[in-house]
């Protein structure tokens, strides 16, 4: 009877404190690859869970700079993004996909003028566990499509990030 009881109180309790949030957001941080160059990409998210098992997420990527060896000054790369999120919930842990558009712009400095900028797709799978019933960590790949600059011609961007998300209400 106690072991029933036990199981009963956990599952009660997994399924109204990871349920997906009406309204969440957090940041990220990791290493970004493009071109044959890495740089540290940070970004915000904020989303909502429109269903149980599908979110809407937006936010922001500054990806970083990157340079081509045979010219000189570099482009600072950012994207905004809109995506779906469909995710399901194992116990503590979501395991989520994205999949949705990005804006980029690409900066010139250091000897470079000018900017580019376009949109294309941009995708990624992640997991997040969640430490407390409104605080989740986790880590996730990201990958954005069709990004063009003086260095590279329709390259894609891919991120390895950890994240750290409140979900509110």
């Amino acid at each position: 009877m106690k072991k029933t009881l036990l199981a009963l109180a956990l599952v009660g309790a997994s399924t109204s404190a990871f349920a997906d949030a009406w309204l969440y957001g957090g940041v990220s941080a990791g290493r970004a690859d493009y071109n044959d160059n890495s740089d540290t990409p940070m970004g915000f998210h904020v989303g909502t869970g429109i269903l149980p098992i599908i979110g809407v997420e937006g936010g922001y990527w500054k990806h970083g700079n990157f340079d081509n060896d045979s010219k000189t000054g570099y482009a600072e790369l950012g994207s905004w993004y809109a995506a779906l999120k469909p995710s399901i919930d194992i116990g503590p842990v979501q395991i989520y996909a994205k999949g949705g558009l990005h804006y980029y712009n690409a900066d010139y400095k250091g000897g470079l003028d000018g900017s580019d900028s376009g949109t294309d797709f941009m995708y990624g799978v992640g997991a997040e566990y969640f430490v407390t019933d409104m605080l989740s960590v986790g880590a996730s790949w990201q990958r954005f499509n069709g990004i063009k600059t003086k260095f590279s011609n329709d390259k894609d961007l891919d991120s390895f990030t950890i994240n750290a998300t409140l979900h509110i209400f």
